[in-house]
């Protein structure tokens, strides 16, 4: 039935006062974000006629509205990357920071750095586009046989950037120095001072939307299925490979100018269907334009507070903490299809193997890696073993704090694999682990200097908030496994850009934390392993007794329901536990680290299927993962250091990708 003009009069009304608003809120932020005030006399000799001898006017030209315009270029383009992701892959999830991307740029952009080369060369470009393919490459190798699924795509993107961030982390602090500036640049800085970046991106972006425009046919095809595009004579492939290409150099071209700026690539192409745009191509263009506004208003809402105590808050990482909420508000809007729920795929064949055999084996191999760490070590005459006193009581709290840190997150990692039956869940996608080091971080930032104590209570508090919130949001769905991880790769990217605000600002004692958050045993002392022990200790025993429970939902929702299991408090109950080992495991060691990621698949590799089993032996595989990585970390680079958490990082989750595309 067809709205008469009496009927459609009300709609149009309230558009045309929702966009008059929308300007006039808009006007009011641009005149308040304005440096200086020119009368109307000025403003006339500005636009016609500049006088230079007018630094007010000056900065307008070269500073002010050079970042206007970076703002606008910078979220149409990254905007449009999204809503082509989106719609090449089917996948309502898919951004340039969801599917690492902008991760991969931005460790391109380092090493380009590293190599002395200048910014915004061509050369810095390629550095940065060839990053951004090789995350676009992982994430395509690691769910190729999991059929490209929207939110196995999401986890592999998670999995990539936490990997490519752990290196570009160890880069940093490899040359602390030289690299120490990309803190600010890193959360997306639109700083500007000249015009040159803007129209490096303007020229990209229209070379992008001509391509685009001149595939419109066989990328407009795509909307009726990959199989109706192909039998109209659509090489699907080939149409994907292009747009997929076109969307990582956008991407690559704002990272390489900006930094990383979170989820308007996400956001926008969602804001864009909820408007209209069901069309392709009204969707492309309406999604530049949602992505330009919602950058700007980012940035005009923080340029007044930009330079409180001479700091700078990085807009990338605002657009971040405005996005989160965004993303929790629209998982709890939308019912995701079956498609998005994340069921492992069975395995081909099992290969048992001897419990005991391989629990006798591991323990022989950690009891062999501790001994290492705690009599062999580096000094500046060379290799060197050592039974001092002194020094084996310096050792004996780090490698007692790795094991037992160990033992904590992969206990956490396997329980969370098992709840929400996915093998690349784990508790640093969840974000867990980054309420603890949040918390930690805000007191530093705000001048407090908490004792070790009071660190220990304060990241607890952290890490129950983060939760509490991944539980509420999730408690509509009866705590669904897509939910629960969707709900923790939200409020992980907010606690994410908070922290990249923090170590932006430049303060030494937030700088000081750059160690620990980088998963150091540095600080652990007698105390604290007593007191990390005794809860994994007290919470593992529980994990163990409920270790019936996590073979019954390792078998499916509807298995499990049909036994007579409460799913929705036993995922409570569980979830509880691994967030309370999480939160034990990061006090001590910090929040980086893929031991709760690569420890539940390396005891599930050596043959152990049954949930006790795989418990037990997963806490043997953290354990040497942790001890190894923290001897390394303190040997192989002497006399510098690299904290365990990086170390386990960087080597491990290199495995863990090679692990993943085997299986």
């Amino acid at each position: 039935m067809q709205l008469t003009a009496t009927q459609r009069t009300p709609y149009n009304v309230k558009a045309l006062v929702s966009v008059l608003l929308g300007l006039v809120a808009l006007i009011w932020l641009v005149d308040n974000a304005l440096p200086y005030q020119l009368s109307a006399t000025e403003w006339q000799t500005y636009f016609f006629h500049r006088d230079d001898s007018d630094y007010r006017q000056l900065i307008l030209h070269f500073t002010f509205f050079p970042r206007l315009s970076m703002a606008l270029l910078c979220g149409a383009a990254l905007a449009i990357a999204g809503c082509l992701m989106q719609h090449l892959l089917q996948n309502p999830l898919a951004s340039p920071t969801t599917l690492g991307v902008a991760a991969g740029a931005e460790l391109g952009m380092t090493t380009s750095l590293l190599f002395g080369i200048a910014g915004g060369s061509i050369i810095q470009y390629s550095f940065a586009f060839g990053g951004g393919m090789v995350a676009a490459a992982l994430v395509f190798l690691l769910t190729a046989k999991k059929g490209f699924a929207p939110l196995q795509m999401v986890l592999a993107g998670m999995v990539v950037t936490l990997f490519l961030g752990a290196t570009n982390m160890m880069l940093v602090m490899l040359n602390e120095q030289q690299l120490t500036s990309l803190f600010v640049w890193g959360a997306g800085a639109l700083a500007q001072q000249g015009w040159d970046n803007s129209i490096t991106i303007l020229t990209v972006l229209g070379v992008i939307l001509v391509v685009v425009m001149a595939m419109l046919r066989p990328l407009s095809a795509l909307e009726l299925g990959s199989e109706v595009a192909e039998s109209a004579g659509v090489n699907v492939a080939r149409v994907r490979a292009i747009g997929l290409t076109l969307a990582v150099v956008v991407t690559s071209v704002v990272v390489a100018t900006v930094g990383v700026i979170g989820f308007v690539g996400l956001v926008a192409p969602t804001i864009a269907k909820m408007l209209g745009a069901r069309r392709f191509v009204h969707r492309v263009f309406v999604s530049g334009g949602v992505g330009a506004l919602l950058l700007l208003t980012a940035d005009l809402i923080i340029q007044p507070f930009s330079g409180v105590s001479s700091e700078l808050l990085p807009t990338g990482a605002m657009t971040a903490l405005f996005g989160a909420p965004c993303l929790l508000w629209l998982l709890t809007k939308h019912k995701f299809a079956s498609s998005f729920k994340a069921e492992e795929v069975a395995s081909k064949a099992y290969n048992p193997k001897p419990f005991v055999l391989v629990s006798l084996i591991l323990a022989a191999i950690l009891l062999t890696i501790a001994s290492c760490a705690l009599f062999l070590g580096r000094t500046h005459l060379g290799w060197s073993v050592t039974a001092d006193l002194n020094i084996l009581n310096l050792r004996l709290p780090r490698v007692l704090g790795a094991i037992f840190a160990g033992c904590g997150l992969a206990l956490a990692g396997t329980m969370i694999q098992r709840i929400t039956v996915n093998p690349m869940a784990s508790p640093e996608v969840m974000g867990i682990s980054s309420g603890a080091a949040l918390a930690l971080v805000l007191c530093a930032w705000f001048g407090f200097t908490p004792t070790r104590g009071e660190q220990i209570l304060y990241g607890g508090v952290g890490a129950a908030l983060v939760m509490m919130v991944i539980l509420q949001f999730s408690k509509r769905s009866n705590y669904a496994p897509s939910q629960l991880l969707l709900t923790g790769i939200a409020v992980s990217a907010a606690l994410d850009a908070i922290l990249r605000v923090a170590l932006s600002s430049g303060q030494d004692n937030v700088q000081a934390l750059l160690t620990w958050l980088s998963g150091s045993t540095y600080l652990a002392s007698y105390s604290d392993v007593s007191a990390l022990a005794f809860g994994v200790v007290v919470l593992g025993g529980g994990t163990f007794i409920a270790s019936r429970w996590l073979d019954i939902l390792n078998l499916g929702q509807v298995s499990a329901v049909s036994v007579g299991v409460n799913t929705k408090r036993t995922r409570l109950f569980l979830l509880v536990m691994a967030s309370l080992l999480t939160a034990l495991s990061t006090l001590v060691i910090g929040p980086l680290s893929f031991v709760g990621l690569l420890a539940p698949h390396i005891a599930r590799a050596l043959g152990q299927y049954k949930a006790k089993n795989q418990l037990i032996v997963a806490c043997f595989v953290g354990a040497i993962l942790m001890v190894s990585a923290d001897w390394l970390g303190r040997t192989l680079w002497f006399p510098w250091q690299f904290p365990a958490g990086l170390m386990a990082s960087v080597v491990g989750g290199g495995y863990f990708l090679l692990l993943l595309r085997k299986d």
